[in-house]
């Protein structure tokens, strides 16, 4: 979405006089931020009595719904000031500023005496934890585009990216990634094929990397969002290297801030851009952990998601119902989505009409099958076993609290108050009929490997700074987590 320029001053004197950060929204509130995060779409009400075949349509609805949690509220302020210290260096009503503009547009590395304010941070966490929803809602707060025509009575006319996302591509090839970045400005601009076609049938990666740099400098862009970053594992030899050091020059050379989103298996990347970058741990790591049983966050979750039931008689929030859609989900949200979706067609379909525990074991036993591995090992909590599965081993920090068994706290008054006030209107909870369901016999969890009985393993790895290290030396951490996930997957299929 492109808009005209409109200035408004700011009450960050770093801020003051530039038009790239003046012409930006305002600093919100982490009020007002909560509800422009917020989507509850409209409640099912009357639609309970629509056919079952309108019925299991609707059902579809609850996918866009969108509760913001404090995960959300801390991203959209790293977010908002990560794309506006990024811009301080970067001020286009400077000489010094033209001046560096100027050697890259032409090539020339020579010194202009340019220091980047950029800095960079990571969401990670588990596949369907939310990542890329949580980034897409703090995004749609800004333009993507922003036209200039003057400012303070000067003629600026100017077309400024405000940010850019794109995906790591499958292969981890950073002549993908150069693609997927020609193809993204050509969208941010409306103007389809400009430079994607032009760059890609001249020139090897070095040129490519040359025009990228010049439109990431021409375009003013804010921040450059890089989504499902673990596919860089699967880059060949020294292609991690490169595509990493090409970040680290962005963030360092022409001041662009980079946002690095994927899986727990990227983390190592990312430490690795840290190490490298020299202002990129201004931001640290925002980490999308899944919420615990007795969490307030799975309570608010569950209790938004219940109101967008089709069945024709809809259930509260009873400790039943809560502890079922924790068993087949752990908290993971995308799973929970996935289990009202299938219950609710299932229900429709089979008559039944209501939710249920029977009904849920049986959607997870039949429709989510495929789940069931990788959730026995997250139920588990236990990290000898996640360590198997690269994706589900947590950050460092987090895998530590887990030895340690702190417990988090959260505070969610604020958050709870955006849901929107309705009357009740659902009928009282009645006692579930036992519904004949046959559900297929859980299967024992297969072998895991054993590990070294010298001494006790969670000590040594809670004693230790680089905990992924002390996971190898102690045997619990798969020198092929890839080909072990397979090999249990299989082992372990229904």
């Amino acid at each position: 979405m492109s808009k005209r320029a409109h200035y408004q001053p700011s009450p960050v004197p770093e801020y003051t006089g530039n038009p790239l950060i003046e012409a930006l929204p305002p600093i919100l509130s982490e009020d007002d931020a909560g509800a422009a995060m917020a989507n509850f779409p409209p409640t099912p009400g009357d639609e309970r009595h629509l056919s079952k075949e309108v019925r299991l349509h609707l059902v579809n609805r609850i996918r866009s719904l969108v509760q913001p949690l404090p995960i959300h509220l801390e991203l959209e302020s790293t977010i908002s000031s990560l794309l506006r210290s990024g811009y301080v260096a970067r001020n286009p009503m400077r000489p010094e500023t033209m001046r560096h503009l100027y050697g890259l547009s032409t090539g020339r590395n020579s010194s202009t005496g340019f220091i980047s304010t950029a800095s960079t941070t990571s969401l990670t966490g588990l596949s369907g934890m939310g990542k890329t929803t949580a980034l897409n809602s703090v995004l749609s707060l800004y333009p993507q585009t922003i036209e200039h025509v003057r400012y303070q009575g000067k003629e600026f006319v100017h077309t400024q990216i405000v940010w850019l996302k794109l995906e790591c591509p499958y292969d981890g090839s950073l002549s993908g990634l150069c693609h997927a970045f020609f193809r993204a400005v050509d969208k941010a601009l409306g103007q389809e094929d400009r430079y994607a076609s032009r760059y890609r049938a001249r020139g090897g990666i070095e040129e490519m990397i040359l025009r990228m740099t010049q439109l990431a400098s021409t375009y003013f862009i804010g921040a450059l969002f890089i989504d499902e970053l673990q596919h860089l594992n699967r880059a060949k030899v020294g292609g991690q290297e490169n595509m990493l050091n090409f970040f680290v020059n962005l963030i360092n050379s022409i001041g662009i801030p980079v946002v690095f989103v994927g899986t727990n298996s990227m983390v190592k990347l990312f430490a690795d851009v840290l190490r490298n970058a020299r202002r990129a741990c201004g931001h640290g790591t925002h980490y999308f952990q899944e919420p615990k049983a007795d969490d307030p966050t799975w309570d608010m979750l569950v209790d938004v998601a219940l109101d967008y039931q089709w069945v024709q008689q809809p259930v509260e929030l009873t400790p039943e119902i809560k502890d079922a859609l924790y068993e087949y989900t752990q908290g993971v949200t995308d799973f929970l989505v996935k289990l009202l979706m299938l219950g609710q067609r299932y229900a429709i379909q089979a008559k039944i009409e209501t939710l249920n525990p029977q009904v849920f074991s049986h959607v997870f036993n039949t429709k989510m099958r495929l789940l069931k591995p990788a959730l026995e090992v997250l139920k588990s909590r236990d990290p000898e076993k996640m360590s198997k599965f690269d994706d589900l081993l947590p950050p460092d920090e987090i895998l530590n609290e887990m030895l340690s068994e702190k417990e988090p706290t959260l505070s969610l008054d604020m958050l709870a108050g955006l849901r929107r006030s309705k009357p009740d209107t659902r009928p009282a909870a009645q006692p579930s009929p036992a519904t004949p369901l046959h559900d297929e016999p859980s299967r024992p969890t297969s072998r895991m490997a054993t590990r070294p009985a010298e001494q006790p393993a969670s000590a040594l790895i809670a004693a230790r700074e680089d905990t992924r290290s002390a996971l190898i030396e102690v045997g619990w951490l798969a020198s092929d987590p890839l080909e072990f996930s397979e090999t249990y997957a299989v082992a372990n299929a229904p």
